[in-house]
């Protein structure tokens, strides 16, 4: 009785945020937790024919939710949920979908206390989990720890330890996300990894010099792809990149259009088939990221779907039919022509992010004279690094920094470090209670420059990022 009358007002209460703006993506959730305990979601996760899936990870997590879910309704009553970080959210997600054959949710992970992933995983039981990539990030959200991307990492890890059923979605080509696998050597759990077999380069050198995460020792890589995704062996202990069941085997075109031929074999955990072929689609997305996405997605489709007697052309209709303008998540790297000028701008919050934004800049405009900088907080030292390495590649003639995040104090050191290095660098010291003032000072640079502006860094990507996007397009 207490569960129904949770989810029954959980119902309510998606009806009653319509009528505001504010908790829509949490509050229904948290109510019904609030009165029928996990117990309540527990039985929600229950209600799809299907099952839930949860896709997680540092970059991509909404796009491959959006990609994902386009891919599913093809086949069967699917409900999807994105921008999602906490149990109630996922909650909230599930009351929208309680008459849906699947359910799939977006679920960031920025910490165990924030997120509690084994909780989440547990009450949940879903069919699968799907990582995108796994990078430094939430660096203040684990202050406390004596290392802190260690305790996200192991955060991230966490979601997929107690899942004994179903299957794990991983991206072959992230030594960190494969070592989810490790962990979970004897669990009968199905895997399904995709990964590219293209020959691909990378414009900008690797942000960071990885270690193997079984023992510590450095990889080698036979071929990066990009940053520390590529092909990767530790000579120490034998850890390696394992054969994708999902692999891009062909990638044509670039930057803002790829031509990819994949070729499959996987096992689908709802209708028991090995489903084996190939496909070529025609992605209208921008960067080497979104050819990731796409492959993620493809992947999960393949491992979860229904009815996947006609699947290649469902992936090649769902893919090509995608408006690229409508799909790009607010905030996320553009470049747009501003005065007969390139400019590139959005969030670019972590090493590889910007490292993507910057190499989508170099494809596009060859290269880049003016730079736009946004920095980390106080106490993000490690973000900042990385965010140097790739301004160190693109060597702006100009480059202008301005406060990212909260911190002025910090922004101004990380400033003085960057002079140290380059010739002409300005601080703009706006804070973060004058967004306006700040996203007009950045556009006025973009509007004004003689020659293409890359604007990225930390932010809030819908106040910041978003904001200055509408400016620019006027």
């Amino acid at each position: 009785m207490r569960t129904a009358v949770a989810e029954l007002a959980g119902r309510l209460a998606l009806h009653l945020v319509k009528l505001g703006p504010g908790m829509g993506r949490s509050f229904p959730g948290w109510l019904t937790i609030k009165l029928g305990g996990l117990r309540a979601v527990r039985r929600l996760a229950r209600r799809p024919r299907y099952g839930v899936v949860l896709i997680t990870g540092t970059n991509g997590k909404t796009t491959t939710t959006r990609l994902t879910c386009r891919l599913l309704s093809r086949d069967a009553n699917t409900s999807c949920n994105y921008d999602s970080n906490t149990i109630n959210a996922v909650a909230t997600g599930l009351l929208r979908g309680r008459s849906a054959d699947l359910v799939v949710t977006e679920y960031g992970i920025r910490s165990r206390e924030y997120g509690i992933p084994d909780v989440v995983c547990k009450t949940v039981d879903p069919i699968a989990i799907a990582y995108t990539t796994i990078s430094k990030e939430h660096y203040k959200e684990n202050a406390d720890k004596e290392d802190p991307f260690g305790a996200y990492f192991e955060a991230k890890r966490l979601l997929a330890r107690p899942l004994r059923d179903g299957a794990l979605v991983l991206n072959a080509d992230d030594p960190r996300v494969t070592y989810i696998r490790e962990e979970k050597r004897g669990d009968p759990v199905t895997y399904t990894f995709y990964g590219l077999e293209a020959d691909v380069r990378d414009l900008t050198a690797p942000t960071e010099e990885l270690e193997c995460p079984a023992c510590g020792a450095g990889l080698e890589y036979e071929r990066r792809y990009f940053n520390h995704k590529g092909r990767y062996a530790c000579p120490e202990c034998g850890f390696s990149r394992p054969d994708p069941h999902v692999r891009a085997v062909e990638l044509k075109g670039g930057p803002d259009r790829w031509k990819v031929r994949v070729e499959f074999r996987v096992n689908n955990v709802v209708t028991g088939e090995e489903l084996e072929g190939d496909v070529s689609y025609r992605l209208p997305l921008p960067g080497l990221h979104n050819v990731y996405n796409s492959l993620c997605a493809v992947a999960l489709y393949l491992t979860v779907t229904p009815n996947p007697h006609d699947a290649e052309r469902t992936i090649r209709e769902t893919l090509e039919g995608i408006d690229p303008e409508s799909f790009i998540p607010p905030g996320r790297f553009e470049v747009m022509d501003v005065n007969g000028r390139l400019v590139g701008a959005g969030q670019g919050d972590n090493g590889d992010a910007f490292k993507a934004n910057a190499n989508l800049m170099l494809e596009q405009a060859g290269e880049v004279r003016t730079c736009v900088y946004t920095t980390p907080d106080a106490g993000e030292r490690p973000i900042f690094e990385m965010h140097r390495r790739v301004l160190r590649e693109l060597d702006p003639v100009e480059l202008h920094v301005f406060p990212g995040r909260e911190s002025v104090r910090a922004a101004r050191k990380y400033y003085r470090d960057l002079s140290e290095e380059f010739d002409s660098v300005e601080f703009h010291g706006i804070p973060h209670d004058r967004m306006d003032e700040k996203v007009e000072a950045i556009a006025e640079i973009c509007r004004t420059s003689r020659d293409p502006v890359f604007a990225s860094g930390c932010g809030p990507e819908h106040e910041l990022w978003e904001a200055l996007k509408r400016r620019l397009r006027g």
